[in-house]
């Protein structure tokens, strides 16, 4: 039979298409540069081809290189899938599914509801990471969580992930110190007052300067910058200041008073997103499911 790749090889030619350097990827799968540079070596004699064109001006993948590479993720995820179902069928260990959520989205009641879910699924193991959106989406892409909970991204590529909708988040004008002043939640009258937002790296920051704002690209927004919708509330229960926080967030937290709607409405759709080809398919449809089914209103 003829001599095929090592998983190993494939691992490394993977990884070194995510580092685009041989000696970060050497360094990635934790053997030396000349040790990589063979195995590559290696791989193309097997393959036939020549994958990646190397000059002293670095290193690329080949056409034939881009080609044979969702050749190589496709083994490798398929082998994962294999060893997942086969150990998770022969009860050697408990399914764990990780799970990130958007920072500014808030886990609160994410949560509540892994909770109520482990009464259900006792077999199942959980981690949960708050997360900001770039992060989410590499993390995705990486595989190194399998569910994102976020809002849908207008303005990301999503081709790569599946998704499933959970419900419509609406937002409320916060500010309870200073409410008895205001009338109407108008863009107008919360840029009177202090108004908190959100570190400009963040998807929410971007997406409610433009709310705000209205089409003005040099708004000056008076207030802090917090990192978390938590942090928001809990200051504006001490401050003469305003937040625009998802209604649902504060349903959780018991606040029934403090907030008005606003008059322009404002409305995110919160999704779960995961990669395709996942080898924990099943097993996060049996958490994604049972959210949708039996208690959406949780979340």
């Amino acid at each position: 039979m003829k001599e095929l790749p090592t998983m190993q090889e494939l691992q490394s030619f993977i990884t070194y298409n995510k580092t685009g350097s041989f000696t970060l990827a050497a360094q990635t799968m934790n053997i030396t540069q000349s040790a990589f540079s063979a195995q590559m070596k290696k791989l193309e004699r097997l393959v036939g081809v020549k994958l990646i064109s190397r000059s002293t001006r670095g290193s690329r993948l080949t056409p034939e290189g881009e080609l044979f590479l969702p050749e190589a993720e496709l083994v490798l995820d398929t082998l994962e899938r294999a060893i997942q179902s086969i150990r998770l069928a022969s009860k050697v260990e408990r399914p764990i599914l990780n799970i990130g959520v958007l920072r500014s989205l808030g886990d609160i009641r994410l949560n509540g509801y892994v909770s109520h879910f482990f009464e259900n699924h006792p077999e199942f193991s959980m981690s949960i990471f708050d997360m900001e959106e770039e992060e989410l989406l590499l993390d995705l892409r990486e595989n190194r969580i399998d569910i994102a909970l976020l809002y849908l991204p207008n303005n990301k590529d999503m081709s790569l992930y599946e998704s499933k909708a959970l419900r419509e988040d609406e937002f409320v004008y916060y500010a309870p110190k200073i409410i008895d002043q205001i009338h109407e939640a108008t863009l107008k009258t919360m840029q009177q007052f202090p108004l908190l937002m959100y570190p400009p790296k963040y998807f929410m920051y971007r997406t409610l300067k433009a709310y705000v704002g209205n089409g003005q690209q040099n708004l000056h927004i008076r207030g802090s910058r917090l990192s978390n919708p938590y942090t928001m509330i809990d200051y504006c229960q001490k401050n003469d200041s305003g937040c625009i926080v998802a209604r649902q967030i504060l349903d959780a937290l018991n606040i029934t008073s403090g907030y008005l709607p606003l008059a322009k409405p404002f409305k995110l759709q919160v999704c779960f997103a995961y990669k395709k080809n996942n080898s924990k398919t099943e097993t996060m449809h049996t958490f994604m499911d049972y959210v949708l089914q039996e208690s959406p209103a949780r979340l």
